[in-house]
C-alpha cells in the first residue's frame, strides 16, 4: 500500500465532512506511515473517535489524543494474537505467554483440562522455575493468630543479625550524653525547619543536636505538568548516561541507531504495552531524548538464562564522610505503622512500645507513618469511645500526647517522625513533606520538648545520620511495588533472597523509588524527582513492608524491615539496633557499621 499524501488525507476527511485544520494534515500523514493506514481508513477511525470524544475539529493536540488511542488499539491486538498463537500448540519453553506472567497455566491442546488449583505464583519456594513476578505467600508477614490484648508471646525475638554481639553490649548502661541527629538530604522545595523560630543562632549552636533542613517556599503538589515530568524523566537518565561513561571510561551509542559492530548504549526499561506487565516478548529500551530522540527498541531476552528487569530500570554510591566519636553503644527502636489495630482507636500498641522503649531506655526512637491508617478510617472521622473525631485531632490527642510519657522519662532520648502516603491527615504525595512542626509540638506539654534536641519531623524519604552513622529511611512499600512489576528469571528461586534483591535496586538505582511509572499506590510528583534520591550509601536502610521482616547486608549496607506494629487485630514487630563504636583506628570513610550493630526483631 502506498503511503497517503496531504491531498489524499484532505481529500479523505472531506469525504466524510469531518474538519481539520492545514497545519494538522501532516501530521495525519504521519499516523497513516506509523499504523500503516490509509486515509480513508485514518478519517473513518478519526470520526469514530471524535464523536465519542465530542471533538469538532482535528488539531495537532487532539490528534496527539487520537495516535494514543490507535497505540493502545494495536498493542491489545498484538496481545490477543500472541494469546491465540498460544493456545493452538507454541512449546511454553520457546516463547513464554502473557498468561504466565501473572501466574496463570494455560493449558495447550495436547493438554487435558485439570480440576482448578492454586495460581502457579503461589507456589512454595522450592518451585523448580520462578516465573511469575508475583509474591508467594511465604513472602509476606504471618498472618496474627489472636487478637492484640490476648497476645502471649510479646518480647519474642523472631529475626536477629548479629547475635554475637550481645556478650559486648551492657543492656542496663546508660550514655553519659545525648546522641547528634543531622539530616544531610537537603530538601530545598518541600522540606520545612523544625527549628523553633524563636530560637536564636547562639542557643542552637550550644544544643548537643541539630536538624539541618532548609525551608523552602510553599508549593502545589501533583501540579507537575506533562513537559515537566518528561524532563525530569529524561535528566535522570542523562545523567544516569554520564555517570555511567565517566566510571566505566566508555563512549555510549544511540539507542535505535543501526551499527553493524558491537555497541554500548544506555537506557530506561520500558513495556511495550502503556499499562502492561513486563514479559520476555514485551520489554523494550527507551534512550535520552538529548542523544536519540527517545527511540525504543525492542529488546531479545529469549536467550538470556537470568535476568531481572522491572519499568523505569552504574557505579556503586559514594559513603558519606562521617566522624563518630562513641565511646559508648548507640541503642535505637524503630517501628512503622499502623499502631493501632484497625477494631481499636486507643493506639495501645503504641503506648505498649513506649513503656518498653522507657525501661529499656535507647538513645533515639524512629517511628514510621502511617500514624492514621487510610485502611482504618471511613468518612473522615474516627469514633472514640462513641463520639466522632477528626483526623487532625486525632493526630494531636491519641498519639502526639503519648510521646510526652517517652520524652519525660528519657530525658536525652530523640524522637523522630517520618509520615507515610498512607496518613490520611498528611498530604498524598511522594517524596512527602514532614508533619507540620506547629501541629505537633501542639500536643507536647513541656515547652523543653519543642527544642530542635528532642523532637525530629523528617520528610518522607529521608536521609539522616545519628552519630555519624548515615540512616536512609522510606515509608512507601517500595519492596511490594517493585517485586509486583519486575520481570525476573532464575534457576535457583529463594524468596528470602528476592526481599534481599529487591533491596539491592533501590542502591543499585541511587534512588529510594527507582520504579516508574508506580503501581498506582504512590502518587509521584516526578517534578520532586531529584528528593527520593538517595544521595549518599546509607549504613542502614530502613524499609517497613508488609513482606517478611528481615534484617541484612546488602551492598555493605545494613537493610531492616522491622515489620508493622499491628497487623489487622493483632500485634506486630518492632526492631532494636544497638550500634557499638568503632575503633580509634577507623577512618572517616567506609566504618563497617553492618559488622557492629545487633539487630533484634521483637514482637510488641
Amino acid at each position: 500500500m502506498s503511503t497517503p499524501t496531504a491531498a489524499d488525507v484532505t481529500a479523505a476527511f472531506t469525504n466524510n465532512s469531518l474538519d481539520i485544520k492545514q497545519d494538522a494534515v501532516a501530521t495525519c500523514v504521519e499516523l497513516c506511515k506509523e499504523f500503516a493506514l490509509s486515509a480513508e481508513s485514518l478519517a473513518e477511525q478519526w470520526d469514530v473517535f471524535a464523536m465519542n470524544a465530542s471533538i469538532q475539529v482535528a488539531t495537532i493536540d487532539n490528534l496527539g489524543r487520537f495516535r494514543a488511542m490507535l497505540f493502545d488499539q494495536t498493542n491489545k491486538r498484538a496481545i490477543k494474537r500472541e494469546t491465540k498463537e498460544t493456545l493452538k500448540g507454541k512449546s511454553m519453553a520457546k516463547k513464554e505467554p502473557l498468561a504466565s506472567v501473572y501466574g496463570i497455566h494455560l493449558p495447550t491442546v495436547h493438554e487435558t483440562p485439570k480440576k482448578r488449583q492454586a495460581s502457579a505464583s503461589f507456589q512454595s519456594p522450592d518451585a523448580k522455575m520462578a516465573k511469575g513476578s508475583v509474591f508467594s505467600p511465604s513472602s509476606f508477614q504471618s498472618p496474627p493468630s489472636a487478637e492484640y490484648a490476648s497476645r502471649a508471646n510479646a518480647g519474642e525475638v523472631v529475626d536477629s543479625f548479629n547475635t554475637s554481639l550481645k556478650s559486648q553490649i551492657n543492656v542496663d548502661g546508660v550514655r553519659g550524653d545525648a546522641v547528634k541527629v543531622e539530616c544531610i538530604h537537603t530538601d530545598t522545595h518541600m522540606s520545612m525547619s523544625v527549628i523553633p523560630l524563636s530560637y536564636r543562632d547562639d542557643e542552637i549552636s550550644k544544643s548537643n543536636v541539630r536538624i539541618i533542613m532548609h525551608a523552602g517556599a510553599a508549593n502545589n503538589f501533583m501540579y507537575t505538568s506533562m513537559s515537566d515530568r518528561a524532563i525530569a524523566l529524561d535528566q535522570l537518565l542523562v545523567d544516569f548516561q554520564t555517570r555511567m561513561e565517566a566510571q566505566l571510561g566508555i563512549d555510549c551509542g544511540a539507542v535505535g541507531d543501526p551499527s553493524p559492530s558491537h555497541v554500548t548504549v544506555c537506557g530506561r526499561i520500558v513495556c511495550e504495552a502503556p499499562e502492561g506487565k513486563l514479559n520476555a516478548s514485551v520489554v523494550q529500551l527507551e534512550g535520552a531524548r538529548k542523544y536519540c530522540g527517545g527511540q525504543r527498541v525492542l529488546l531479545d531476552l529469549s536467550q538470556v538464562p537470568a535476568l531481572e528487569a522491572f519499568p523505569g530500570k552504574p557505579e556503586p554510591l559514594p559513603f558519606a564522610v562521617t566522624i563518630a566519636n562513641d565511646t559508648a553503644p548507640v541503642r535505637i527502636f524503630t517501628a512503622a505503622g499502623p499502631f493501632t489495630p484497625h477494631n481499636d482507636p486507643q493506639y495501645q500498641p503504641l503506648s505498649d512500645l513506649i513503656a518498653v522503649a522507657a525501661k529499656q531506655k535507647p538513645d533515639v526512637v524512629i517511628l514510621l507513618g502511617p500514624f492514621i491508617d487510610a485502611n482504618h478510617a471511613k468518612d473522615g472521622v474516627v469514633a472514640v469511645d462513641n463520639v466522632l473525631v477528626g483526623f487532625d485531632d486525632m493526630f494531636l490527642f491519641k498519639i502526639v500526647a503519648k510521646f510526652n510519657t517517652l520524652l519525660s522519662a528519657l530525658p536525652n532520648c530523640h524522637l523522630v517522625l517520618i509520615p507515610s502516603v498512607r496518613d490520611v491527615h498528611h498530604p498524598y504525595v511522594y517524596p512527602q513533606p514532614p508533619f507540620d512542626r506547629t501541629v505537633v509540638f501542639e500536643g507536647l506539654d513541656s515547652p523543653d520538648f519543642h527544642s530542635v534536641t528532642r523532637v525530629h519531623l523528617l520528610s518522607n524519604p529521608s536521609t539522616f545520620t545519628i552519630n555519624g552513622t548515615v540512616f536512609g529511611a522510606t515509608t512507601t512499600d517500595i519492596l511490594l511495588e517493585l517485586g509486583g512489576a519486575e520481570f525476573h528469571r532464575t534457576q535457583q528461586p529463594n524468596q528470602q533472597q528476592r526481599l534481599f534483591r529487591l533491596t539491592e535496586q533501590l542502591l543499585r538505582q541511587h534512588s529510594y523509588f527507582p520504579l516508574f511509572p508506580s503501581t498506582g499506590d504512590t502518587p509521584l510528583d516526578l517534578k520532586y524527582m531529584e528528593q527520593f534520591q538517595l544521595p549518599v550509601r546509607p549504613d542502614v536502610l530502613l524499609l517497613p513492608s508488609v513482606l517478611n521482616r528481615f534484617c541484612g547486608v546488602v551492598q555493605e549496607s545494613l537493610c531492616v524491615n522491622p515489620g508493622q506494629l499491628s497487623k489487622g487485630q493483632a500485634g506486630g514487630t518492632y526492631a532494636e539496633l544497638t550500634i557499638l563504636p568503632k575503633g580509634h583506628h577507623e577512618t572517616p570513610e567506609a566504618h563497617q557499621v553492618a559488622q557492629r550493630t545487633l539487630v533484634e526483631v521483637k514482637r510488641i
